[in-house]
């Protein structure tokens, strides 16, 4: 088997495992080519299919890769289908996604071998996301498919042909048009299917470019913007290619943007304590692919660069990780860290052990050395440790230590070990314990592997045990968790006698000897610790010591959230089961004592203490079996008898008599011969147990021991479990050596423990003195009657107890005798010529021959069957009995001896454990003994669940009928177990949903014979969702059960009304669409035939007639199904509950190839009237499919793009010469009927903005013959005479018109797609019916009667495309005055129905169309009737642009024009609309990558036509005195103050819609918003200023528009005079100062990376610390102290020292301490409030700079007020915020500055 994947290793270890995986790989391929070319999809498909799961699962990719090949083009023919059949490309989907999507079976799979067509798979997505049938939501089942066929395209789209991406981007880079919504959908296609593994000049080589111009150029860098980016999927596209290819893309152009990106992202609050508190709006969600990619660019040139910006940005979020600062931009920033830290870890395991991937290979050069994953660790690990302490962290915190721990043991370990003592043993602060103790656990590992930090493990296990206590379970939890690691990896065996053996050892590994001497002892404690916990469990009423009580669990206290939970919930067995395991056997004696003494000198409950303790002997007698049943079950079984020769069977027992039984039974676990000596004594023991048949709890303990009993004997079991090979006998051997050690799997020797003879022996005596006991007796009692109802329960549960146990090595029922299905199925054809339906052959190591055991599941349901006739008969009252014979029924049934959930909780389990203690950089393959004993039993485990399904036969369903009967009981308990039950059997047993859920579907009928409950059990029987699931998809099944429900109306009970309404729901979310067409394509067959030959034709032929009948059998089904629910309908006897029911279903089975009877189509036309609304609303659906489905299909005319005109060089994107053409021009309208029908209209917006597509196709054809009513079809003919009836028309207009919701009336989508497919189809003259309707209406001021005309003229416009000229012109002559009544006359109610109206008529159509509309609008441009008219207008207007695009650059002129006129509008509301005009006219002046200048509006053109009017405010701000300002300058009349407010409103508006960064003209006026921000004359201005700073600010900005914002600021702070009495005012330079902080965070990096701009913004907060005022230079020196901070100030020696020369300022002499207003008092106060503003923005760290500005700062405590104030305040809050890390943090000053310091921080005592 070439190049195959050796997966086989779990197999090979088990002891009888010898089946070839070839063979069985063999039977799958073979049935799943049969099925292919026998068309048996649904059926044989699907079940091999998921054998072949199940194959992988157990064998992995034992696959040839030839086979492997084949399969992968078989699964991915059928998925590409053209008709898509929903189960048939769910089922391939999955499949192909399992063979294909795992990085191991490419590195097998060279694009040589295999390439796969895209196109087809593109056709398939774009029906399924983008279908037009979705459009009146009746295509049921895609939403399925969505999740299923983006598996299929990720794990195909590297093998997609060399010439694929040239050919994506020929496809989807036309769609590339950012203001419009395709280009979201070419965007989505682009990051869905181009694959990265190309060669570069193949591959991303032609896009990068692009993507990456497009991702920087739009509002993807935005802030605050609410709907959602049109390129948001792009950076999931940059992080794969960065992925794939390492060291071939030069990164460090982009490196700034990047981390840019991911800074904005965490919307930390800056500048918030000013001007800005609480406006900003950032992202809500953080973007993980943007982190990812800073990891994937490291390597070669790159690395350093990025390390150095994560070093900022480290230092940049530090203060904000902090516990004491939580924000909205927390679990951001613990996300942050979690994700990089897992991402590196992913790389570097990448690049040490993922070697000869085809499609991924790093050169040399770019690999990360040792050096980078230090330095990152380095730098990582104050961010990790910030994390451990955040109360909703605690998880990542682990997560991310562990990383940190497996990249650089050598850095975190000693780290941890610096505190680790210390923090357990703090009582002062919990919180450190926990984290100390969690750290520990992850890092355990790597502690024993690391030779220095391995002498202090011992150390701290013993110094981890004061922490096991029941007053901090959360504490106990996750130190028994540690507890469980370390015992785990650490053989618990003292090596101190090697200190005495000759030769030199090293002291580290004689401490480390000496160190296990202390096990004994330390094991005694924790042993007696345990002891403790279960002792005050029993005392206390704590809850469940296995599990974390579920009140707790929710509790605040409890930070259940410290680890998993389902490793909370063991952590005491795990913890005692680790220790047990690897230990020595002296060791084990002494806990063997121990729990001996404990055991029999203590009596406790046995519910929770019991319980616990149980699982600790358990544990004992499963690992030291021998010696814990000689010091155990002599003592036990002697108890026992002698307390159950004293009881008395009243109903009560004892609770010695329960904790002994309960110790008896726990101790039955182990090594099967072990036990035989025992067995005569323990079943007599049993026997007389089971006497006590009123003591419930006794007997329950009893009936667990035997089944106990019974599987010791039959399992398989590892005879050793240490976690080290060498026998711990071994006195030469140093076992700390195996501290931690992996082993390679196929290095490790595993002893098992297989039963032989004698223990099937005495497992068959068990079964026979048990099992056929009961049965007998019970058999007796239903002949006799000679046993009470106790022990009738007793025999039962004991029976049940055998069936479970013994049920997998037992043979099921009646193998060889499947039934036969019923004929209406179609499966009356011989099914031995179709493919076998059957389990993989799968050894499981039990086999046993014996008659009994072949007998006795036959002979368990021949008695129970008996039991249940007689109790049906006789005890129908005893609701217990009847419970557990279902439950009897169920196991004898079904039941295979393994329990689903079960293996699935214990696979969880061991994943998580394995996570916690795997460390893959050790090596690959290496693993811990001990996890790999517990995978192996997960192995077996496996193979058993692989035997999937059972036969169905005659007495699967003989013995099954009684789970029916019980399921349709009188008894509420009964109903629901045995449903239950029969759900289970219904899900194993092939085939027999064709018997019960007809049979179920009887009792829906009304007869007078069937009563309530068993209707009710009926209904709940078919709501099961499994059961459900059956029926749903099947037409043969459905077509019995829908009818039947829909006329289940012989009940008004509530509980059966709701009953049958969940039925429906149920049965409408599994329906999917049917498909009647099982074809198969050649391409498929021909690989079918490849994987195992041609079948013999006869056979293929065979099952060529089953398919077809099937095909056929379901498609009469179905339309039997439809015209049944349609006499449903129709029956005047349907009550209106049942009514809407029954439409519903029918509306659900509604799909585009099913024939549509003439009755169907009148029924539902006529239902458009009924006075049901919701009957009325399903009916428009269904009745608008239908007219859809039946519009005419106009021919497309393909256009030539090489005709059209020459772009030239230059970009080819934007308006050019080659779509010019398309412009909306005066005077080239199409006004005649000739201009018309030969211009050719291009509807789509995006067509031509982009480059061309290779073909553009156009739909310009003229329906002339729209009238002809010859032409109808049958269907049509019914609709239009109904519409065309007088009568049904005033019908329809008087429910259509009435009001859907008080208050919020809406125009509803639905009915507008209705209108529209009825007037497209039908023409003008159906309209006409409505005209006068519409024309009344609008007389009018109803609401509702609004929102229907403005529906419908919308609709009939849209309808309108195809319409002949004259038609149009009768239109337009008609709807253009009621349109110009309605906007005159609208009021606030009917506004947005009116604008919906208008966008509906203008979305997606050649603005050419529409000169008529667009003349109408401009002339009511600002009429000044009313404001809301004029605010109306504008509104209107701005829909008609926004939908017209770049295609109106002739009317945006225009408008710009008459806005300019406009600007200074006396009205808010009407400035506002204003400003929303603007954004929308220069919408298309954006900056996207490769585009040309637009011929539209400019906001450069237009800024420089705003800011001459704003000329008459520039003395006022900028050259006067602001107190003449505020009472002159800004009085409300005042016309350039409302441009100015006008220009915000526009600002503020395209933050949110906006497409592109801000342009470079805007920012000049940004200067004048700051001027005016202060402003308390007019506090709607102060708002807006407000609002936009906040905005603006936080903008991410282009590169050309850096310069432009700081010039901005630079106007503000530097227009004062010399003397600095004139100028702007105080306040207004301490808001720019604001903004300018938040816009040098924002942009951060980008500033960074450019000198000049750093120089700028350093001189301009320099100047302004020389500021007059003190405000702002206080402002000044908080901006400076952040940038330091970011590390923006790369020369923060040069400017300490500047800052030190402005605080020695000497002042002059006879200067008072009070005194303010001196030049020298300026700079001073300016050096040393920067120097205290540094201080502060380092509240939880010390730089290394900072003891000596502090002992700086200590010399000016005294002197001038205001100086010594501020450094006052400093010093306090450096106190307040050093306070809890002083310890640490007192370190970097030297004794002569603590010295200062004291002095400086500590008051001075009276009594010194």
């Amino acid at each position: 088997m070439e190049k195959s994947l050796n997966h086989d290793k779990w197999n090979k270890l088990l002891p009888y495992a010898t089946d070839a995986p070839e063979h069985v790989f063999a039977d799958i391929k073979k049935n799943i080519s049969f099925s292919v070319q026998q068309k048996d999809l649904t059926r044989g498909l699907k079940f091999w299919s998921d054998q072949l799961s199940t194959f992988i699962k157990i064998y992995g990719y034992q696959i040839s890769n030839e086979d492997l090949v084949t399969l992968i083009k078989l699964y991915y023919s059928l998925i590409i289908k053209e008709d898509i059949n929903i189960p048939v490309v769910g089922c391939a989907g999955r499949a192909f996604a399992l063979l294909l999507g795992r990085q191991k079976v490419k590195k097998r799979i060279t694009r040589e071998e295999l390439v796969l067509d895209w196109r087809p798979l593109y056709n398939i997505c774009k029906e399924i996301y983008f279908g037009k049938d979705r459009v009146y939501n009746l295509k049921v089942g895609y939403s399925q498919l969505e999740g299923v066929i983006r598996n299929v395209v990720s794990s195909s789209r590297d093998y997609f042909s060399n010439e694929c991406t040239r050919e994506m981007l020929d496809e989807w880079e036309p769609l590339l048009c950012p203001p419009d919504t395709m280009c979201h959908r070419g965007t989505t296609y682009l990051s869905m299917f181009l694959p990265v593994t190309v060669q570069p000049d193949q591959g991303f080589g032609l896009w990068l470019d692009l993507v990456l111009g497009l991702v920087k150029t739009t509002a993807i860098a935005g802030r605050g913007h609410k709907k959602q980016s049109t390129f948001q999927s792009f950076p999931t596209l940059l992080c794969r290619v960065a992925k794939f290819n390492i060291g071939k893309i030069d990164w460090k152009p982009h490196i700034p943007w990047v981390f840019n990106m991911v800074l904005l992202d965490f919307n930390l609050p800056v500048g918030e304590s000013h001007t800005f508190a609480g406006l900003f709006n950032g992202r809500n969600k953080l973007c993980s692919t943007k982190i990812e990619i800073i990891v994937w660019m490291m390597g070669g040139d790159c690395t350093e660069i990025i390390m150095e910006h994560l070093e900022i940005l480290t230092k940049t979020y530090v203060s904000y990780i902090h516990p004491s600062n939580r924000g909205k931009w927390t679990m951001k920033l613990v996300g942050f860290v979690n994700c990089i830290c897992e991402t590196f870890l992913k790389r570097v395991e990448m690049e040490r052990l993922e070697q000869g991937y085809w499609f991924r290979q790093v050169p040399e050069s770019h690999r990360l050395s040792q050096e980078t994953i230090d330095r990152f660790v380095k730098l990582m690990l104050p961010s990790v440790k910030l994390v451990m302490f955040n109360v909703n962290s605690a998880n990542n915190f682990q997560h991310d230590y562990h990383c940190l721990v497996r990249l650089a043991p050598h850095i975190v370990l000693p780290d941890y070990l610096a505190h680790a003592f210390d923090s357990i043993e703090s009582v002062v602060e919990p919180q450190r314990v926990t984290t100390a103790l969690c750290s520990f656990a992850v890092s355990l590992r790597a502690l024993c592997l690391h030779e220095p930090s391995k002498q202090e493990v011992i150390p701290l296990l013993s110094t981890l045990l004061p922490t096991i206590s029941s007053n901090d379970l959360n504490k106990s939890w996750i130190a028994l968790l540690a507890f469980s690691f370390a015992f785990t990896m650490i053989p618990v065996v003292d090596c101190s006698h090697l200190l005495h053996q000759p030769g030199k050892k090293k002291k580290d590994l004689e401490r480390v000897w000496r160190s296990t001497a202390q096990f004994k002892d330390m094991v005694a404690v924790f042993v007696d610790k345990l002891m403790g916990l279960i002792e005050v469990s029993a005392m206390e009423d704590t809850g469940n010591l296995n599990s974390v009580n579920h009140k707790n669990r929710n509790s605040k206290n409890l930070k259940a959230s410290s680890i998993p939970d389902y490793l909370a919930e063991g952590s005491i067995y795990m913890s005692f089961d680790s220790l047990v395991r690897n230990s020595s056997d002296d060791i084990r004696d002494m806990i063997l004592d121990k729990v001996f003494r404990k055991v029999t000198t203590t009596t406790l409950e046995v519910k929770i203490a019991g319980k616990t303790m149980g699982d600790a002997l358990s544990n004992l007698s499963n690992i030291y079996t021998e010696k814990t049943l000689k010091k155990f079950l002599p003592h036990l079984l002697r108890e026992c008898s002698m307390l159950l020769d004293d009881e008395t069977d009243a109903g009560e027992t004892s609770s010695e008599l329960l904790w002994n039984i309960t110790m008896f039974r726990s101790i039955l676990r182990g090594r099967g011969d072990h036990f035989l000596p025992y067995l005569d004594d323990i079943q007599s023991l049993l026997e007389q147990a089971l006497k006590f048949h009123n003591s419930r709890q006794l007997i329950t303990i009893v009936v667990k021991a035997i089944s106990d009993l019974l599987h010791l004997l039959m399992k398989i079991k590892s005879s050793d479990c240490q976690s080290c090979q060498v026998p711990y006998t071994d006195k030469t051997f140093d076992f700390t050596s195996t501290w931690g050690i992996g082993m390679e799997i196929e290095d490790i020797d595993i002893n098992w423990y297989v039963p032989g003879e004698k223990e099937y022996a005495a497992m068959l005596k068990i079964i026979e003195r048990f099992g056929v006991s009961s049965m007998n007796k019970l058999k007796q009692f239903v002949t006799d009657k000679n046993m009470c109802k106790e022990e009738f329960h007793v025999q039962l549960k004991v029976l049940r107890a055998i069936t479970k146990t013994a049920g997998h090595i037992m043979p099921m029922l009646g193998q060889d005798s499947p039934v036969k299905l019923p004929k209406y199925t179609g499966h009356e054809v011989d099914e031995s010529v179709r493919v076998p339906i059957v389990n993989l052959d799968l050894k499981t190591g039990l086999n046993c021959d014996a008659e009994l055991l072949k007998t006795f599941r036959a002979k368990a349901a021949e008695t129970v069957k008996t039991v249940y006739d007689y109790q049906s008969q006789n005890m129908a009252d005893d609701v217990k009995s009847a419970e557990m014979i279902c439950l009897l029924m169920e196991d004898v049934l079904t039941y295979k001896g393994y329990d689903n959930n079960k293996m699935k909780k214990e696979h969880t389990k061991y994943k998580s454990v394995k996570q916690l203690l795997d460390d893959r950089l050790l090596g690959k393959k290496k693993q811990l003994r001990m996890v790999v004993i517990h995978r192996l039993l997960l192995q077996q485990q496996y193979r058993q669940h692989a035997q999937l399904f059972t036969p169905y036969t005659e007495e699967h369903h003989r013995y099954t009928q009684c789970l029916v009967d019980m399921s349709l009981s009188n008894y509420t308990a009964v109903r629901k177990t045995a449903q239950y039950c029969l759900k289970k059997c219904l899900s194993v047993m092939l085939n027999s949903r064709w018997f019960f859920i007809p049979q179920i579907t009887q009792y829906l009928e009304p007869n007078k014979d069937i009563s309530h409950e068993q209707l009710k059990g009926a209904i709940f029987c078919l709501s099961l969702p499994r059961i459900t699931g059956y029926f749903a998809p099947q037409p043969m099944l459905l077509c019995d059960v829908m009818p039947a429900v829909c006329k289940a109306q012989h009940s008004e009970k509530d509980s059966i009304i709701n009953s049958i309404e969940h039925l429906t729901d149920y049965v409408i979310e599994e329906y999917r669409t049917c498909s009647f067409n099982t074809e198969v394509s050649d391409e498929a067959i021909r690989y079918a035939e490849q994987i195992s030959g041609r079948m013999p034709e006869n056979l293929i032929q065979a099952g060529h007639d089953i398919a077809k009948l099937k095909d056929d059998l379901n498609r009469k089904s179905f339309n039997s199904c439809v015209e049944r629910l349609l006499e449903i309908l129709k029956s005047e006897q349907t009550t209106w509950r049942f009514l809407d029911l029954t439409v519903d279903i029918v509306r659900t089975l509604i799909q585009r190839d099913m024939i549509f009877s003439e009755d169907l189509v009148r029924t539902f036309v006529q239902f458009l009237t009924h006075d049901s609304i919701g009957l009325r609303m399903i009916s428009f659906r269904v009745v608008g499919y239908i007219i859809y489905l039946q519009r005419r299909n106009y021919q497309d005319t393909l256009l030539d793009p090489t005709t059209f005109p020459e772009d030239g060089p230059g970009a080819p994107v934007g308006e050019r010469p080659s779509n010019l053409w398309m412009q909306y021009r005066s005077e080239t309208l199409p006004v005649t009927e000739e201009a018309y029908n030969s211009c050719v209209f291009i509807d789509k917006p995006h067509m031509g903005y982009n480059r061309w597509a290779k073909q553009v196709k156009v739909c310009i054809e003229i329906d002339n013959g729209i009238d002809d009513t010859e032409r109808y079809s049958a269907l049509d003919k019914i609709i239009v005479s109904c519409f065309k009836d007088p009568v049904f028309i005033e019908r329809f207009v008087e429910l259509y018109s009435l009001e859907d919701n008080k208050g919020s009336e809406k125009v509803d989508i639905i009915r507008r797609h209705f209108y529209r497919d009825l007037f497209r189809n039908y023409g003008w003259s159906l309209f006409e019916l409505f005209k006068p309707k519409v024309e009344e209406f609008m007389e009018g001021k109803i609401e509702s009667q609004h929102r229907f005309a403005a529906e419908l003229l919308s609709s009939v416009t849209r309808g309108s495309k195809h319409w002949p000229f004259k038609d149009i012109e009768r239109m337009w002559e008609t709807i253009l005055p009621l349109i110009t009544k309605a906007m005159r006359q609208v009021s606030s109610e009917t506004i947005n129905m009116w604008v919906v109206c208008i966008s509906s008529i203008v979305e997606d159509r050649d603005p050419r169309r529409f000169s008529r509309l667009i003349s109408m609008a401009t002339e009511e441009f600002l009429s000044g009737r009313t404001i809301f008219h004029d605010t109306s207008n504008l509104f209107l207007l701005e829909t008609i642009v926004a939908q017209f695009e770049w295609k109106y650059a002739e009317g945006l002129h225009k408008l710009m024009e008459k806005i300019a006129g406009n600007l200074n509008n006396n009205y808010k509301n009407v400035r506002d609309k204003i400003g929303h005009m603007i954004d929308r006219c220069t919408a298309h002046d954006h900056m996207m990558f490769n585009c040309r200048p637009t011929i539209n509006p400019r906001k450069a053109d237009f800024m420089a036509k705003v800011m001459p009017m704003l000329t008459s405010l520039d003395e006022g701000l900028f050259g006067t005195e602001w107190v003449v300002v505020n009472k002159i300058s800004l009085n409300d009349d005042n016309d350039a103050i409302k441009v100015v407010k006008t220009i915000i409103s526009w600002l503020l508006y395209s933050r949110f819609v906006a497409h592109a960064h801000l342009v470079p003209a805007i920012f000049p006026f940004i200067s004048y918003i700051i001027a005016l921000e202060p402003s308390e004359v007019d506090p709607d201005l102060k708002h807006l200023c407000t609002q936009a700073l906040s905005l603006l600010s936080r903008e991410s900005l282009a590169e050309a528009s850096l310069e432009p914002a700081i010039n901005a600021v630079k106007k503000v702070v530097n227009s004062t005079s010399e003397d600095r009495t004139i100028g702007c005012t105080w306040k207004a330079k301490c808001t720019a100062l604001v903004y300018l902080q938040v816009v040098s965070f924002s942009n951060l990096y980008m500033i960074r990376s450019n000198p000049y701009l750093f120089g700028e913004i350093k001189t301009l907060l320099m100047d302004s610390l020389l500021s007059p005022h003190v405000e702002v230079r206080q402002v000044a020196g908080q901006t400076i102290g952040g940038l330091m901070k970011t590390d923006l100030f790369r020369d923060s020696g040069e400017i300490l020292e500047q800052l030190k020369t402005m605080a020695r300022t000497k002042l002059p002499k006879g200067t008072k301490s009070s005194q303010t207003d001196i030049k020298e008092i300026w700079i001073r106060h300016g050096g040393i409030k920067t120097l205290c503003a540094m201080v502060e923005c380092f509240p939880y760290s010390i730089p290394q700079w900072l003891p000596d500005i502090i002992v700086f700062l200590a010399k000016f405590t005294r002197g001038n007020v205001m100086i010594s104030n501020e450094v006052k305040k400093c010093m306090s809050n450096f106190k307040r915020t050093h306070l809890d890390s002083w310890e640490e943090h007192k370190n970097k000053f030297t004794e002569d500055q603590l010295v200062v310091l004291q002095d400086l921080l500590v008051s001075p005592n009276y009594y010194a």
